[in-house]
């Protein structure tokens, strides 16, 4: 889930390729040194790295500017979906499992209106697989496995399915941060050539991408601020950015359904009548 060090890891990338725009092994805009980095500066550091024309490049957190802009849960999404490595296929009343194995997978077969399901195991093999199936077949009807297929004679509906785990999320809380973007040189000129550069490059993005979302950016205002007695020359942007917290779980995918169908001459009074796999 994105949380405030992915923000602040996203805006350092994108500072960096704005000052380094040909990479990190080539000069920067301003033709010397340019350090980016998530955090406030050491000033010690700082003022000994500004005397040696580099420039720094700080992105920070502003904890007086934050908000929650929404606390309700959303619903579940699919994340990622199964990654299945077997299938089933039918020709006729003969079905072949095929495909390499891997866990965890459900293997399911419906014959005329019967689920039948397999867990697959790390030990299986596609034929070991159609004997499994077979056998769980063979308690309600005639069915045999050969290798890796399997033969119902007499079916007249047959479903093969394979059913893997995904991945799901929802978002739990949104909620809005202002970063300070600072740019601290030596001089008016080199400070003022890297903030134009990369508010020029924000100021275009409406959606700043996170490793699971992507997350509103919006300017909020610039200030400077000159230490002339200590040389240092510093000039701030504000952005604001709106971004969910995001939780994951893993979830099995449906293979198969069944439903209960039932009568009776009241709610209190019902008994089953068939039970329908789907």
């Amino acid at each position: 889930m994105a949380d405030l060090s992915d923000v602040s890891n996203a805006l350092v990338t994108l500072a960096t390729g704005v000052v380094y725009p040909n990479g990190i092994s080539q000069p920067s805009i301003t033709g010397n040194p340019v350090v980016v980095y998530s955090g406030w500066p050491n000033m010690t550091q700082l003022k000994t790295d500004l005397q040696a024309n580099k420039a720094h490049v700080s992105i920070f957190p502003i904890t007086s500017h934050q908000r929650h802009a929404n606390t309700a849960f959303s619903d579940w999404t699919v994340a990622t979906l199964p990654a299945n490595t077997l299938a089933l296929s039918v020709t006729a009343q003969t079905v072949m499992v095929n495909g390499t194995v891997s866990t965890p997978q459900n293997v399911v077969l419906l014959v005329d209106g019967r689920a039948y399901a397999y867990a697959v195991q790390a030990s299986d093999t596609p034929a070991s697989i159609a004997t499994a199936l077979a056998a769980l077949v063979a308690v309600d009807r005639p069915a045999t496995a050969t290798g890796s297929s399997i033969t119902i004679p007499n079916a007249t509906y047959l479903s093969p399915r394979v059913g893997g785990i995904g991945t799901v999320q929802r978002e739990t809380r949104r909620q809005e941060r202002t970063f300070l973007i600072s740019a601290w040189a030596n001089g008016a000129a080199p400070r003022d050539l890297i903030v134009g550069k990369i508010d020029a490059v924000l100021s275009g993005i409406v959606r700043l991408t996170l490793p699971d979302q992507a997350a509103a950016l919006r300017y909020k205002r610039g200030h400077q601020h000159d230490d002339l007695t200590n040389g240092i020359y510093r000039r701030d942007l504000r952005y604001a950015v709106e971004y969910a917290t995001i939780v994951t779980d893993t979830a099995y995918q449906i293979a198969t359904g069944v439903e209960n169908v039932t009568a009776g001459a009241s709610m209190g009074a019902q008994f089953p009548v068939r039970a329908i796999a789907q």
